[in-house]
Formats: C-alpha cells, structure tokens, sequence
C-alpha cells in the first residue's frame, strides 16, 4: 500500500472543553458516590427504666395511661420525672410487638416499663425522637 491509498484519519482534536469535562465529571461522580455510600452516624438508643402505675380511669382505648412512680436513667438518659403522666401503646420486651389489649396491666396495678429513645432527624419534620415503651416480665422486677 502506498501512502496515497492509506484511509484518512482526522488528528485528535476534540475541543478543550471535551478533553477536560470527562475526567473532571468522572472524579466527580466518584466523589459523589463516595459521599452516598459513607456509614451514616447513628445515634445511641436512650434507656430508662420505669415503675409505672396505670391509672384507673383509661379515657383511651387505644393507648395504656400511666404514671410515673419511679425513674432509674441508664447513662446520661433523660427520664420522664415520678408524677409525669405517660399514653403508650406498650410493646413486648423485644420491640418487636405490641402486648395485644387484653394483656395489657390493669387499673391501679404498678409495672416496669423500659423506655427508649432515639433522637434524630426525620425525613420532612425536621429533629424528632422516636420512642418505644416495653413491659418487663415481672422477673425483672426483682433486679
């Protein structure tokens, strides 16, 4: 083959922009994904132990009414204080339940409730908490 019969290739010329833009968005688009798959920093979950007294006039159905006898913080928890009123829905000791209603302690009876809190922030309503209230088996009592 001759040099005339070679096929033309055009010379390497991509405008500036192009040659600087695909590895400034390629570093970029890395950073970003660095950024979406950082661990979130998670807050420590909050535990008081309760003595709870229900009261005995229940205006609600739908959630048990308490008040607080006694109040034991784990670490630096903020407790609600004896004489506080509480309206739960209680939970089984595993959070992974609720106690069904006709479990629930009855009028003027005293029960250990363990209550967790999770400060943070939530999607569209800003700082929020969220909290669980579990009955504790009356073997935890004696501890």
């Amino acid at each position: 083959m001759t040099e005339d019969h070679k096929p033309h290739r055009k010379p390497f010329c991509a405008p500036l922009g192009r040659r600087i833009a695909g590895p400034f968005l390629g570093a970029l688009s890395l950073l970003l994904l660095a950024f979406a798959v950082a661990p979130a920093m998670a807050g420590q979950w909050q535990i008081c132990e309760l003595g709870v007294k229900v009261r005995d006039k229940q205006t609600s159905s739908r959630q048990l009414q308490t008040r607080v006898v006694s109040t034991q913080a784990r670490g630096d928890a903020e407790c609600p204080q004896p004489g506080a009123a509480l309206s739960f829905r209680p939970e089984t000791p595993d959070y992974q339940a609720e106690v069904p209603r006709r479990q629930w302690p009855k009028p003027g009876q005293t029960v250990k409730v363990r209550y967790r809190y999770l400060d943070g922030e939530c999607k569209d309503r800003g700082p929020c908490r969220i909290q669980h209230y579990s009955l504790l088996p009356a073997a935890a009592d004696a501890r």
